[in-house]
Formats: C-alpha cells, sequence, structure tokens
C-alpha cells in the first residue's frame, strides 16, 4: 500500500510540474532557443534569444519544433506594419515537429504525436469568417520558431506519415493555399488545363498537386533554369515571360485556343490581365499572392467574355489540410525543398527569399 501511495504522489508531483500537462517520457529542457520580433525604429528585425519553455495552457500542446519553413509573409511582415505590436513575439507560421506534452484540457491529440502547426489559429473546419481567421500563428499569436513551442491545440494537425519534418513544414501555408486554389473553385478534372505562374512555394506545390490530379500544367518564369526545374516537379509547358511578355498568346497557341481552365495568379497588377485573357470558357482565376500589388481593377470584359470567375484564396482550414494529407499520402508527393539552413542561419535563410533565387521552398532544422 505504501509504495502504491509514493508512485501517486510522484505522479501528481510530475503532473503539477507540467503544469496540468501530460507528457511524453524524452525530458523537456527548462529552456528554450527561439527567435521573436525585435522593433527598430521603423521596422522589426529577428532576434535569436533564449528563455524559459512556456507554461501550457489547459488547451495548448507543447511542441518540439524539428523544422520550420519560410514564407515571403516572413520577411515582408518585417517592414509592413501587421496592426499589432510583434515586439517580443515567436515569429513563424510552418513548422513541424513532436508533441511533448499537453494541457489537460487538450483531446484528439497525444504526446508522441507528429504535428505540423496551422497558419490560422482558429479555422478548423466549415467557412471562414472574421472570427476564425482573425489569428494568425507568429503574428498575432506566438509562433513556430523556437526548439519548444506552446500552441493551442486548433492551430495543429497530425502531419502526413509519408513526409519528412522538413517536408511537412512547408504544408501549413503554401502547400494549403495550392491545394484550395485547385479545389476551392471546382475539383480538377483529368485533362484541365492549369497555370501556375512562378516557381515559389505555392506555385511548386500547385504544379506537384496538380500534375497528380491529372492536370496539364503550364508554368510561366523568367528564368530557363527554373523551368526546366518545374519539369521535374510535373509541368508540360514552359513560358519565358520575359521573352513572351504576352504570354497569353502562348497559352491558346499551345492549347489549340483552349486556354487554361485555372490560372493561379500569383502576381497582381501586372499578370491579372494576361491571366485573363488566357482563361477557358468558363475558366477560374485564384487569386492568391499579388506580388506586384493591387490596383483595385478587375479585367471584366475578358472574364466577361469567357463567362469566367475570380476567386481568392487565404490558405484555408485544418479540414482542408487534412483532405491534402490523405492526396498526399495516396499520391506519395514529396515536397520540394530547395534549400535546409540551421536554426540560428535565419538572415541567411531569409536573403535568399527575398532575393527570388530558389525553386520550391527554403527550410530551417532545428
Amino acid at each position: 500500500m505504501r509504495k502504491h501511495q509514493l508512485a501517486m504522489v510522484s505522479a501528481l508531483g510530475l503532473w503539477f510540474l507540467a503544469g496540468n500537462a501530460s507528457s511524453a517520457a524524452d525530458p523537456t529542457p527548462p529552456t528554450t532557443r527561439k527567435i521573436e520580433f525585435e522593433k527598430t525604429d521603423k521596422t522589426y528585425r529577428y532576434r535569436l534569444t533564449e528563455g524559459p519553455v512556456p507554461a501550457l495552457g489547459e488547451h495548448q500542446v507543447l511542441v518540439h519544433m524539428r523544422a520550420v519553413a519560410l514564407n515571403r509573409g516572413d520577411w515582408e511582415v518585417l517592414t509592413i506594419d501587421p496592426g499589432v505590436d510583434l515586439a517580443g513575439r515567436i515569429g513563424g507560421s510552418d513548422g513541424a515537429g513532436d508533441i511533448v506534452a499537453i494541457g489537460r484540457a487538450v483531446r484528439g491529440f497525444h504526446p508522441g504525436d507528429k504535428v505540423t502547426s496551422l497558419y490560422f489559429r482558429n479555422w478548423t473546419d466549415g467557412l471562414p469568417d472574421a472570427r476564425k481567421t482573425a489569428d494568425v500563428t507568429g503574428q498575432n499569436v506566438d509562433g513556430v520558431f523556437g526548439d519548444y513551442v506552446a500552441l493551442d491545440e486548433t492551430a495543429i494537425a497530425l502531419m502526413p506519415a509519408t513526409l519528412t519534418y522538413a517536408e511537412a513544414a512547408t504544408l501549413p501555408t503554401a502547400w494549403l493555399t495550392a491545394w484550395n486554389a485547385l479545389r476551392a473553385w471546382r475539383k480538377i478534372r483529368p485533362g484541365d488545363v492549369v497555370l501556375v505562374q512562378g516557381t515559389g512555394g505555392v506555385s511548386t506545390a500547385a504544379i506537384q498537386l496538380g500534375a497528380a490530379m491529372g492536370a496539364r500544367m503550364i508554368v510561366t518564369s523568367s528564368s530557363d533554369d527554373k523551368l526546366q526545374q518545374a519539369k521535374t516537379l510535373g509541368a508540360r509547358d514552359l513560358i519565358n515571360y520575359r521573352t513572351s511578355p504576352e504570354w497569353s498568346g502562348q497559352v491558346l497557341s499551345m492549347t489549340g485556343a483552349h486556354g487554361a481552365d485555372i490560372v493561379i495568379d500569383l502576381g497582381g497588377t501586372k499578370t491579372l490581365g494576361q491571366s485573363a485573357k488566357s482563361l477557358a470558357f468558363r475558366g477560374g482565376i485564384a487569386i492568391v499572392g499579388g506580388l506586384t500589388g493591387y490596383d483595385g481593377v478587375v479585367p471584366a470584359e475578358p472574364l466577361l467574355v469567357k463567362m469566367g470567375t475570380a476567386y481568392g484564396v487565404f490558405v484555408g482550414s485544418r479540414a482542408d489540410y487534412y483532405q491534402m494529407s490523405q492526396f498526399i499520402n495516396m499520391k506519395k508527393i514529396h515536397p520540394a525543398v530547395n534549400r535546409v539552413y540551421r536554426f540560428e542561419q535565419i538572415d541567411e535563410a531569409l536573403a535568399q527569399l527575398r532575393s527570388g533565387d530558389f525553386v520550391g521552398k527554403i527550410v530551417l532544422e532545428l
């Protein structure tokens, strides 16, 4: 009886010390590295620091991050006012790792589970609304740039079993955006023509996913070398927009005047006109990026003539993520990772991201 009582006391003590959390067998260190926003005169920069491992709320999990992926927004947020004070907040929205502890009210996740973060903290399923899309991981709430991070149970998902941590870290933003760009308007049918602009994270995800769906993938880029790399990912037709600035005509010529059933537009102001002219009848333009901004002008005439549709895509829900994950597992797709940096090399990795000199995703391993 005494041994049983001592065991109970010991277990209760560990439970209390863990902040009312269930823990994995591996010991968690008392401190963690993390990359926080630091405010300068008019902008922010990232600062690598160390601090206590965060205590968990009832509905949170502690994740030992193994890899984090960079997005364009990770450097844009340093110079564009996000509407909130980021100073001292942990950055980053996309990461993959292992759950090492859970809050006492968490259901559906367990220590040892391999998970990724999600871009939106509260959009688990259904249609989006203001509440579901209000909180963004790494902006309004702490993100994933740390060895050990606390995330709400609504802000994580089980990662596909077929992927490495580095591959899975690419999924929460770029891949889920590409998935919904291909599926939000209507499902891809084998033989559909899909036009993708560029070879960054969203673009390469769309190429890989679209090709696996049976679509004929057309890719535009300013680099012949990048176009050849896109071909290895599943692109069939390649257009260099520097040598063919009126590339909509080339799309129509390549497809026997049919055009693109879906255009994934990442360029914004400078590409929307050509995107609309590239459309097939009843085609759709997924407005995703806006690299050159938006001036409020939508090319109404070609949309009207082609009876086309323009629709916005802003990442997606956890339910969307699980549909994508199932497809990735079934088709044995491995996301294109361009280069893997060490965690402390974030400035070097961001410099490559800004340069545009890559195909696929840039990842940091912890």
